[in-house]
């Protein structure tokens, strides 16, 4: 068997409201659908979700995988697929959120050739589900209590909240609030999304404590790692890494550096399912627990973040897998993902197990 053609469509399915981040604002969802031919007729489907604000965007990874990567690959036969990866490396640099949203689409057409889901390409399952945690990013202290009643009516048990947003004392008195509401013994997180200064991060982090929340992410540029590293070994709650991890290699150096306590991996940052196993390995080799992070895919790409979360044994956080099910309004698939009990479950089917919608992919494409 061998890939013949990808095709890329932009899309921009609605959301149902602007967060406020701290690296930026989230005003619309692009996502870069990925479509393998193979000779054997044998379509394979894939998706890249960039934010610009945080790596990458949409026009740069079509023309990414249109002008370099895919013509490096057509020819190859899609079982190869560490071989895959390094020509796509040779064809162009960097470009995770490219090579990830291809290799997505590389899986997908292999797990359909064998008959057999992707996570059994990747050795098996370890879980059959994990938690979701929604990330709740209104800047309003009243919208967010409004919001939080909707998702605990939802079954959710776990919520991120996002800071780094407002003045340090609105913030710490907005955390109060949520917390008074969920109770004590409810799993909070608190995500700054590197909206802290490392001037100030440690009082702020030091005085949200008090929340107990189950861990803080990134709450400083994510360049610095010897700010976080410093975090890190100050405070008693654990310090998660998330912009500190935009590829593979920077997963290294993080673990290397005792500049995070977690690891928040999405394979979108590593450039793949593959290369994510790589960094979460080595997490499991440290004693480094993992998250599974997600960026705002569709069902498609969440679907291939569940395969790689529940076949890797060191993801221990649950997982940002809410986006198709509860931030846009509209999915890019046909059935929606299965979610029980606050957890989302690896659908198991052949590849990525999902059917894609694609008079929704054409619904929502944007033109060239």
């Amino acid at each position: 068997m061998k890939i013949v053609e990808l095709e890329t469509i932009v899309t921009r399915p609605p959301i149902r409201h602007v967060g406020y981040l701290g690296v930026g604002q989230l005003t619309s969802v692009d996502n870069v659908v990925v479509r393998l031919h193979t000779d054997e007729g044998i379509v394979g489907v894939g998706e890249a979700s960039p934010w610009a604000v945080f790596a990458d965007n949409a026009q740069s990874i079509k023309a990414t995988i249109d002008h370099y990567l895919a013509p490096a690959i057509v020819g190859m036969s899609p079982f190869n697929i560490e071989s895959i990866l390094l020509t796509m490396d040779a064809a162009h640099y960097g470009a995770s959120f490219a090579k990830a949203g291809v290799e997505m689409a590389v899986l997908d057409a292999t797990g359909k050739a064998l008959g057999r889901p992707i996570y059994d390409l990747l050795g098996g399952v370890v879980r059959d589900r994990v938690n979701i945690s929604y990330s709740v990013a209104n800047k309003d202290i009243i919208d967010d209590l409004e919001e939080i009643r909707w998702l605990l009516k939802e079954g959710f048990k776990v919520l991120k909240i996002k800071t780094g947003v407002l003045q340090p004392r609105a913030e710490i008195e907005r955390i109060r609030a949520i917390r008074e509401l969920v109770g004590p013994h409810f799993d909070l997180r608190i995500d700054f999304n590197q909206g802290g200064s490392r001037y100030q991060a440690m009082r702020l982090c030091r005085a949200l404590e008090e929340f107990s929340p189950t861990f803080i992410e990134q709450p400083m540029k994510g360049f610095d790692l010897d700010g976080m590293a410093e975090l890190t070994r100050s405070l008693d709650v654990p310090i998660m890494a998330d912009e500190s991890v935009l590829s593979w290699e920077q997963g290294f150096q993080v673990v290397k550096r005792g500049a995070a306590d977690i690891l928040n991996i999405k394979i979108a940052k590593t450039g793949g399912i593959l290369r994510a196993k790589k960094v979460a390995g080595l997490c499991e080799a440290a004693g480094t627990p993992c998250y599974a992070g997600a960026m705002w895919e569709s069902g498609i790409g969440i679907a291939a973040s569940l395969h790689f979360a529940c076949s890797t044994p060191a993801i221990k956080y649950g997982s940002d897998f809410y986006t198709g099910t509860h931030l846009t309004v509209d999915d890019l698939i046909v059935n929606p993902l299965h979610v029980v009990d606050g957890d989302i479950v690896v659908p198991s089917g052949p590849g990525l197990g999902i059917e894609v919608d694609w008079d929704a992919v054409e619904r929502y494409r944007v033109e060239d």
